[in-house]
């Protein structure tokens, strides 16, 4: 099959990608504008109106709603492909339900 050819390479790039979106999604999460005014606002803290002013903050909700969106396709992508579609790759458990002790075990 070919995207078992194409695995590793697949798989590396979407993992390197897959870190950068969660990096970018981390960073912007801090610019982010608390609705509530946050830790400063309890404190005594001024609504200054965010690092970006109000225009800004609704860029970096929009921003943050995209990058989260992708991190949940690419963690699904990754999974997809990291199994192969498989959905497990363990066998069952075998269940014993005797109670008598192995034969080789100390008396």
């Amino acid at each position: 099959m070919v995207l078992g050819a194409a695995n590793d390479a697949l798989l590396m790039i979407l993992g390197v990608v897959f870190v950068i979106v969660a990096v970018t999604l981390i960073a912007f999460s801090m610019f982010r504008q608390s609705d509530g005014g946050g830790v400063g606002a309890a404190f005594g803290g001024g609504d200054g109106g965010g690092a970006l002013g109000t225009k800004g903050q609704q860029v970096v909700d929009k921003v943050i709603a995209f990058l989260g969106f992708c991190f949940i396709v690419l963690a699904l992508a990754y999974s997809l492909i990291s199994t192969g579609g498989r959905a497990s790759d363990t066998e069952a458990v075998p269940t014993d339900t005797s109670t008598e002790a192995p034969k080789d075990a100390p008396k």
